[in-house]
């Protein structure tokens, strides 16, 4: 039987990861990673506006330039919906490790796109400006600065919870901003993603990595923060979805009842 301490096994990253998530120059170990190579990875096309399937092509560049270019591969994604929108990449992999090295369009231009599509609707356009800000600060190494926006963010959408719960959550708003943020989580369980629920600490480690994480830390954590965001964002989505499911299904009764009646 393993030990209760035994680390657990680091899943590898997956092709989206790679492609659409890590930015320039981050070294990944190969074992961690799936083959980037080949296959298809799915994401969403910019150029296009629409959820698609990219195929993913692989060339190495050694023979084709002088000596010392061993290693290196030009990798294109295509979009198979419409063979359009091309993503190109050029990435370095020896079977030990695997670094992208450029790429177009630009990680930041990749992930504005996809951000704009889906959160316009919930989010501010404030806090929609500091998560372009964050992903583009992690997009040229900047993981320090990054954190200073994403911990905005969430401070604005705990807040903004609250607000939408007061009267559920049966708390004044003066009571509710003198608690920790933790505690201010721990108040809002029910209106908050379980998953969130259980990492109540991503204030502190986004606190942290502003004052004393180095720049190397920070763009190692950001997209697990990144990733708690979206999590209350998209349930923001599905509740807004819920109530105009609702809101269907009883005009849709209050149409059928008002036909019985008059018969």
């Amino acid at each position: 039987m393993a030990e209760e301490n035994e680390p657990k096994e680091q899943e590898a990253m997956t092709r989206h990861e790679f492609y659409f998530e890590t930015p320039l120059y981050e070294v990944v170990e190969s074992k961690l990673v799936e083959d980037i190579h080949d296959g298809d990875v799915d994401a969403y096309s910019a150029r296009n506006g629409i959820e698609t399937t990219y195929k993913i092509y692989s060339r190495s560049v050694n023979g084709q330039y002088e000596s010392g270019f061993e290693n290196f591969y030009k990798i294109t994604l295509t979009c198979k919906r419409k063979n359009n929108d091309v993503l190109r990449f050029f990435v370095y992999d020896n079977d030990e490790i695997i670094v992208k090295l450029g790429q177009l369009p630009s990680l930041a231009d990749i992930q504005y796109a996809e951000l704009g599509k889906k959160y316009d609707k919930v989010l501010p356009e404030e806090d929609l400006k500091n998560l372009k800000k964050a992903i583009g600060l992690v997009a040229h190494g900047a993981g320090a600065g990054s954190f200073v926006y994403l911990r905005r963010i969430f401070e604005n959408l705990i807040q903004d919870t609250y607000i939408k719960n007061a009267d559920a959550i049966g708390l004044a708003e003066a009571q509710f901003k003198t608690k920790r943020m933790e505690d201010k989580v721990e108040t809002l369980k029910n209106f908050l993603p379980s998953q969130l629920l259980e990492m109540k600490s991503i204030y502190g480690i986004l606190s942290k990595g502003v004052h004393e994480l180095s720049e190397e830390e920070c763009l190692k954590y950001f997209a697990p923060l990144k990733l708690c965001i979206e999590l209350i964002l998209d349930q923001k989505i599905e509740n807004s979805k819920k109530k105009e499911r609702d809101a269907s299904v009883k005009k849709q009764l209050q149409n059928i009842h008002q036909e019985i009646s008059s018969n």
